[in-house]
């Protein structure tokens, strides 16, 4: 008779708590975690590899082995797998990614077909797909990982470390109360806590082979700070997750979201960005710490005549205010400065952001949705309707958006945005490539500031390293700044001429360049030449 399925008694009266039993004394897994794990399988209904898998309390390899090794049948490993045999026996590559199978040897005078399964239990589908092929059927063991990676080689979708997806209501809030659990609420809050008393703006959160590498970014540079092992990562990445309103059955897709957690009694919001990797997921946590964000131009580092010369352009009662400077130049934290010196009762100020990283007391705030079609260019417009004074438009980055920003300041409104340019004087050329004619652009702008920002030498031991610094030599940041200055002659320059000519107009009225300003930094020794020329790049290089 064709379709019968060979497993071995084991394997047809599997009982979960006899295997846990095993499994203890195979492994380092402990009696209350022991427990722990049959609890939230009967709970959750759902088998105690998965849930083993999930509380991170055993590895994927070590499971599958015990597993094998008790109900005595073989494992197979991932370099037997040949998707050229799921072709060659019709088989659809989305019925074996659902019941978690493989077919990997076949004998050619009729014998058995051998087929790996990551589901011990599954005798059901491994007699159907006997039946459906009209062959016997013999059943193996493999990792859950390995079947999802052989499977997803053939159907050209990368799915190493993804895990199972096709969950169910009860997976999320079995997976929900898994992230709940005691110890690794606090081991995340406890990773965040270190990162605001570092002062760190970004935790990086990297799977790899051995586990997960979690590095802060301190005064923009990385920093490793420690590791999590293979055991408690994917408990970790679903706590996240949870803090994140994510999805945390999905892993095969990047997610973005957002938390707020008190942190020794003040509130921190979060940024959250997962991203798929070869080996799991890697999670980006943006801290945003209010009580951190300092909205004092001294306190940012800005020099007295850059100061003047900022307050100048924004005490315009209508015009277009700019500052350019690549990711991370700290363009918004210069915004929302602006913004506060110029705030007043007798003001309607409103911004449009993507996202809205800090609330700004007597400011109108709002976000851009592009899966509804609320865009830089659509809530621009819906805002001028608004009767405002002042407008703040997080990026002019098409040209919807600069036609808007453009004609808003030519009709008696003060524009605030940022623009991604190497200097101020690429403003000019990147609004043209954006189809702003040159007339209104002399008769709009008012000024472009660029800026960078470079770690601070710390002022406790001038870069030597002391218990004020962590002993790294450096303390914050400070701004290298250039800004120009749209003068009368440099608004007609604006209207005939290139490049050369507006650079050479605006030297003539005291604009003086990035690089330049970064000497003055150095003579005063407030950077060391290295930090620099890590922020300047090719500017840098420009200059010498």
């Amino acid at each position: 008779m064709t379709g019968d399925c060979k497993m071995s008694r084991a394997q047809s009266t599997l009982d979960d708590a006899d295997f846990i039993a095993y499994l203890k004394k195979s492994s380092d897994l402990t009696e209350a975690a022991a427990a722990r794990v049959l609890s939230a399988s009967i709970e959750a209904g759902t088998s105690v590899e998965r849930s083993l898998l999930e509380l991170g309390l055993v590895s994927e390899n070590i499971l599958f082995e015990a597993l094998a090794n008790y109900l005595a049948v073989p494992l197979i490993d991932a370099a037997r797998f040949d998707p050229a045999l799921v072709e060659k026996l019709g088989l659809e590559t989305s019925f074996l990614e659902r019941v978690g199978a493989f077919p990997f040897q076949i004998d050619d005078k009729g014998g058995p077909i051998h087929i790996a399964m990551a589901d011990p239990r599954s005798r059901d589908v491994a007699a159907g797909i006997g039946f459906y092929l009209g062959r016997d059927v013999e059943v193996a063991l493999a990792c859950p990982s390995d079947i999802k990676a052989a499977l997803g080689r053939l159907s050209g979708v990368s799915t190493s470390g993804s895990g199972d997806h096709s969950a169910s209501h009860q997976d999320v809030a079995r997976l929900k109360a898994l992230a709940n659990d005691g110890p690794v609420i606090k081991l995340v809050n406890d990773l965040i806590a270190q990162a605001v008393q570092e002062r760190a703006s970004d935790i990086h959160i990297e799977a790899d082979e051995i586990g997960a590498r979690v590095r802060f970014r301190v005064d923009g540079v990385l920093w490793v700070k420690s590791r999590i092992p293979t055991t408690n990562v994917a408990a970790v990445v679903s706590r996240l997750k949870v803090l994140g309103n994510l999805n945390i059955s999905e892993r095969r897709r990047p997610q973005d979201g957002r938390a707020s957690i008190m942190v020794r009694g003040r509130s921190v919001d979060i940024r959250m960005s997962t991203l798929p990797t070869q080996h799991g997921e890697s999670v980006v946590l943006r801290l945003l710490d209010r009580h951190r964000l300092e909205l004092d131009w001294e306190r940012l580092g800005f020099p007295a005549h850059r100061i003047t010369e900022i307050e100048t352009a924004i005490a315009a009662p209508n015009g277009l205010f700019l500052v350019a400077g690549p990711t991370g130049s700290g363009k918004t934290t210069t915004l929302y400065t602006a913004l506060s010196r110029i705030s007043s009762d007798d003001r309607k100020i409103v911004t449009v952001e993507d996202p809205v990283e800090y609330a700004l007391e007597g400011i109108n705030q709002t976000q851009v949705q592009p899966e509804i079609d609320m865009t830089f260019g659509s809530a621009l417009r819906a805002i001028l309707r608004q009767d405002p004074d002042v407008v703040m438009v997080g990026e002019i980055r098409d040209e919807e958006t600069a036609a808007i920003a453009v004609r808003a300041a030519l009709v008696g409104r003060l524009v605030l945005s940022t623009i991604h340019t190497n200097d101020a004087i690429s403003a000019i050329d990147r609004l043209r490539d954006l189809g702003v004619p040159d007339y209104l652009l002399s008769s709009t702008l008012r000024g472009v500031l660029s800026q960078r920002l470079a770690r601070r030498l710390c002022p406790s031991c001038n870069g030597k390293g002391c218990d004020n610094c962590g002993e790294l030599g450096r303390k914050g940041r400070i701004v290298i700044s250039e800004f120009l200055k749209v003068t009368s002659s440099l608004s007609s320059e604006i209207k005939k001429g290139g490049r050369a000519s507006l650079l050479e107009v605006a030297r003539q009225e005291g604009y003086r360049t990035l690089a330049q300003n970064s000497e003055e930094i150095l003579a005063g020794g407030l950077a060391s030449e290295g930090d620099i020329i890590r922020a300047l790049g090719a500017d840098w290089d420009a200059l010498n």
